[in-house]
């Protein structure tokens, strides 16, 4: 692509971005003034309508009279919600103490124990339509801040989650989105020969601009290279091209601005847009396939530290961010 038809592809996504127009959002769920349904700094387990079963954490502060912040978060692919809860560590209150989490449930195909996400190769479940009834659910039972709904993710999990802030009813109601290690599969290229990770078009139905995206990669992830590549019959982009597309999408002309990151194996910030509005970060050419922390876990098994804790990253940077 010349120079001047990316920039004049830009032009136009900004255009484009700055005509959408967000629903009317109320700050207070319907769930507000309700008796919580078991004690805050507890969990309990929960379905919906259809079946699907979810987990929720409140925190201690949890007031059933103030809207309260919301995080959804998605294991990867053959795990399960108590393996996400253990990983992101999202209701320890070193990282939170004031959003509600709740852990969402891969389903397995054809009784296996494989869990999947929707848009991964042999994944047939509707999860979008999932995330919409345990957001539908939840603001109808907690006193949720419904301008202050996050989505994060590992592996699977992650791909999903850039999946949810390319959807247009749900990119309308999450107001960031946070991916680790994400399996951006695009299983509508399933041959081999036609896929082409640096340049492959990364499908996307956004219905708002300006999307906030946090992404983590390591180099040395074995299972989704950061370099993309065509595994389980879908293609895998570049991570570093994916991040480059969102930041078009969200009209953010130009190169990105990069920082090391302190003590970590050539780990860089790439950030895209004021404030990092899209920020990918490189974990560093010795982090593979992790959840990136400074303590043993069950991705790292204590031996691939990194240099920060995306726990703390994440939490940061949604933190920034709400919807209009």
């Amino acid at each position: 692509m010349s120079l001047f038809s990316a920039v004049s592809s830009c032009l136009a996504l900004a255009s484009l971005a700055s005509s959408l127009e967000l629903p009317n959002l109320s700050e207070r769920a319907t769930g507000c003034g309700k008796a919580p349904l078991f004690t805050p700094g507890d969990f309990k387990n929960l379905t919906t309508t259809n079946g699907r079963e979810y987990r929720v954490w409140l925190p201690a502060s949890y007031d059933s009279s103030k809207a309260t912040p919301l995080i959804l978060s998605y294991h990867g692919a053959n795990r399960d919600i108590s393996h996400q809860v253990a990983l992101d560590e999202l209701t320890h209150p070193r990282f939170n103490k004031d959003h509600i989490v709740v852990y969402l449930q891969g389903l397995a195909a054809d009784g296996s124990t494989r869990t999947r996400w929707e848009g991964a190769p042999d994944c047939n479940s509707n999860d979008i339509q999932f995330t919409s009834e345990v957001l539908d659910a939840m603001s109808g039972s907690f006193c949720v801040d419904e301008k202050r709904v996050y989505a994060t993710g590992k592996s699977q999990g992650g791909g999903f989650v850039g999946r949810l802030a390319c959807d247009s009813g749900l990119s309308t109601r999450i107001a960031a989105f946070a991916p680790v290690s994400g399996a951006y599969y695009i299983k509508e290229i399933d041959k081999k020969s036609d896929c082409h990770p640096d340049t492959v078009k990364v499908p996307c139905n956004a219905a708002r601009a300006k999307i906030p995206i946090l992404a983590f990669h390591g180099g040395a992830d074995t299972t989704i290279e950061y370099h993309g590549a065509f595994r389980s019959n879908a293609c895998l982009p570049d991570v570093g091209s994916w991040a480059r597309q969102w930041a078009l999408m969200d009209g953010l002309c130009g190169t990105p601005v990069n920082s090391t990151i302190a003590k970590s194996d050539d780990g860089v910030n790439m950030s895209y847009g004021k404030d990092g509005l899209v920020t990918l970060v490189y974990d560093g050419d010795n982090i593979g396939h992790d959840w990136p922390s400074t303590a043993k876990n069950e991705d790292n098994g204590g031996v691939r530290l990194a240099a920060f804790n995306a726990s703390a990253r994440i939490m940061d940077f949604f933190r920034g961010h709400e919807l209009p």
